[in-house]
């Protein structure tokens, strides 16, 4: 920035001033533009060089005065020095003793004391222009005035009026301290310029409108974007009241009590947008205000990108195409699910586990008008109640120990414009169901430890292991909530009752799992086939697909009928209840008349014996005790079971 030449204009009316500026201009490096014209007449030319890039101007007192009135660079004058006076008036008294020193606007003081040094009489008298100039001097003529002392426009005029004349002197150590002078003085200017650039370039490059603002609330600063939405030059608007651009608004309540107004919705010329006043503060004074504001669109704009960001991954992974089928009871639910997806209504999945209530989620959404948006899966069993209430809702920043800077935000707000699938509804503890409840109702979340309200539009899809209703009766499920879910219903069926699908998902199963190991597809005999169509499938087809995993591993290389008969009684072994494996026992009570009918009998040792049987798989205990998997978890916990 020093390296680059200074653009220096000088105003030197008087030929021996020009001598003086020249002979130590000739000395300098930089750029020194020397024009005679003094006061009024140095206007024009002043302003056409700082149209050309000359950075400050330097020139006598009054010159300096009007220049400084006219112009956006600095101006420097000349300095009047008590002996430079005292010379000049020396060579007067030699000429006149009745001497005229003319003052611009203002008279100088002190000057009594020459008056007994040199025996003479000092008249002062107080011009503005060049015109008032040439007034006094012809005035004081008049009046018995014989010299005037002054710089080169004061010499013409006296020359105008047969006055005598004397030049007030400027030393050369001034001239050259002056210009050095504003060698530093445009430097500064240089660094102020390069910071105001670079400020203005920080606010242009902002998206949002910002308006910067004096204490009167009159408009000092204003970016591209503003200018673009008020469709006017920034220019224009500067110096301007607000108010005049935005009606009602609230700037002079934030100045007079400093404290921000923040998501404030304003309409401008049919359009809204959201607004930010911010007071600017100086000790304790407020000395503006910075406001900033965006379209309404484009906020929702931005929402969308975030939460799109949020969600990345967060996709449908299957389809209905995938549910393998054959029979007509199967083909009833897909054809279901096809036309709920048309809907934007809550849709109630019911089905045993492993029957692929899962992919019917995934595929709803798929042929939804929500498919471009996300979809979040939630499995409501697999998290404990605290994790699940944040996971769900979200949370704000301190909301518990342990919480994430910032917050966080919940699966409801990810899924907006998209789906969110709450899997094993039935599991979700009571006050969780109290706010999905609300969430249903309002289509609004609030985040633990929030206090304001966030709109969704989310597509909700449940699904629950066993009949809502039982458990509604049974007091784990708010009835409230279960019609709320219980808006379309599809009843997925168990393998159990479509046995005519089982040959056609083995088949499929197989060859998916000899493709994966590169081995040759085996095919089951038709009295196998027949054996595996009788068996009954507690875990449907989740339990049908690991059965044909074992079949390809165990059977690639050796395909006997000893095998298969092994196989085939492993699996009927998986869960002695199983109807093919054993006599079917009796269906148990639940959990309250069992304690009914048997009063003497241990609770504890009925949960034991629940987990036993079902080899401690909690959700099969849960099912053979007839009480909800959250239930469950609660008594062991409360009587301490291991």
């Amino acid at each position: 920035m020093t390296s680059k030449k200074f653009r220096i204009g000088v105003f030197a009316s008087s030929k021996s001033l020009v001598a003086q500026i020249k002979l130590i201009s000739a000395r300098q490096p930089d750029h020194i533009y020397i024009n005679t014209q003094g006061l009024d007449d140095a206007i024009p030319i002043a302003r056409d060089m700082q149209r050309n890039g000359v950075e400050v101007i330097v020139s006598r007192r009054g010159t300096a005065h009007l220049l400084r009135e006219n112009l956006r660079i600095p101006v420097l004058s000349f300095p009047h020095r008590s002996l430079d006076t005292l010379i000049s008036l020396k060579q007067a008294v030699e000429t006149g003793r009745r001497v005229l020193l003319p003052a611009f606007r203002h008279e100088l003081s002190n000057l009594g004391m020459i008056e007994d040094l040199f025996d003479l009489e000092l008249v002062q008298d107080i011009y503005h222009d060049k015109a008032s100039l040439e007034q006094i001097i012809e005035r004081n003529h008049r009046r018995g005035c014989e010299v005037v002392v002054g710089g080169s426009v004061t010499q013409h005029a006296a020359a105008k009026f047969g006055m005598r004349f004397v030049e007030m002197r400027t030393s050369d150590d001034d001239i050259a301290a002056t210009i050095e002078n504003a060698k530093s003085v445009a430097l500064s200017a240089r660094e102020q310029a390069a910071t105001a650039r670079r400020y203005r370039s920080i606010i242009d490059a902002a998206s949002d409108g910002i308006i910067a603002l004096d204490a009167h609330g009159h408009i000092t600063t204003i970016n591209a974007a503003a200018s673009k939405i008020f469709k006017t030059d920034d220019q224009l608007l500067l110096d301007q009241p607000i108010s005049r651009l935005i009606p009602d608004c609230p700037i002079m309540q934030v100045l007079l009590s400093q404290q921000p107004i923040q998501d404030r919705l304003t309409q401008l010329k049919g359009n809204y947008f959201v607004f930010n006043y911010l007071p600017v503060v100086l000790g304790r004074e407020t000395i503006g205000a910075v406001c900033t504001f965006r379209d309404v669109g484009r906020v929702m704009r931005t929402e969308q990108v975030v939460r799109r960001s949020l969600s990345k991954g967060l996709v449908a992974k299957y389809s209905l195409n995938e549910l393998v089928h054959a029979g007509p009871a199967m083909r009833h639910a897909i054809n279901m699910a096809k036309q709920y997806a048309q809907t934007d209504s809550t849709v109630l999945i019911m089905g045993e586990t492993g029957t692929g209530k899962e992919i019917f989620a995934h595929g709803i959404h798929g042929l939804s008008s929500r498919a471009a948006h996300a979809f979040v899966a939630v499995n409501c069993a697999a998290l404990p109640e605290q994790l699940l209430e944040s996971e769900l809702f979200g949370y704000e920043e301190g909301a518990f120990t342990g919480s994430k800077k910032g917050g966080k935000p919940g699966r409801f707000e990810i899924a907006h414009n998209g789906s969110i699938f709450l899997d094993e509804i039935d599991s979700t503890p009571q006050n969780v169901q109290i706010r999905l409840l609300r969430v249903l109702q309002e289509r609004e979340v609030m985040r633990v430890g929030g206090d304001r309200k966030i709109p969704i539009d989310v597509r909700v899809i449940v699904a629950a292991s066993r009949d809502l209703r039982l458990a509604v009766q049974e007091g784990d499920f708010r009835a409230d909530l279960y019609f709320r879910l219980n808006v379309l219903r599809i009843q997925v069926p168990p393998l159990s009752s479509r046995p005519e699908d089982i040959p056609l998902l083995l088949a499929f199963f197989i060859r998916l799992y000899s493709d994966r190991y590169n081995f040759e597809p085996i095919t089951l005999p038709d009295a196998y086939l027949q054996q595996l169509k009788q068996y009954h499938w507690p875990g449907n087809v989740r339990q049908l697909r690991n059965f044909a995993e074992r079949i390809v591993m165990n059977c690639s290389l050796n395909c006997s009928a000893d095998m298969l008969q092994e196989l085939y009684r492993e699996l009927i072994e998986y869960l002695p209840r199983d109807k093919s494996a054993a006599p079917a026992m009796p269906e148990p009570l639940p959990l309250k008349r069992q304690l009914k009918a048997k009063a003497t009998a241990n609770e504890t040792q009925l949960i034991r014996h629940a987990l036993e049987q079902a080899h401690y798989k909690k959700a099969a205990a849960a099912k053979i005790l007839g009480i909800s998997r959250t239930t469950l978890w609660r008594k062991i916990r409360e009587l301490g079971i291991e």
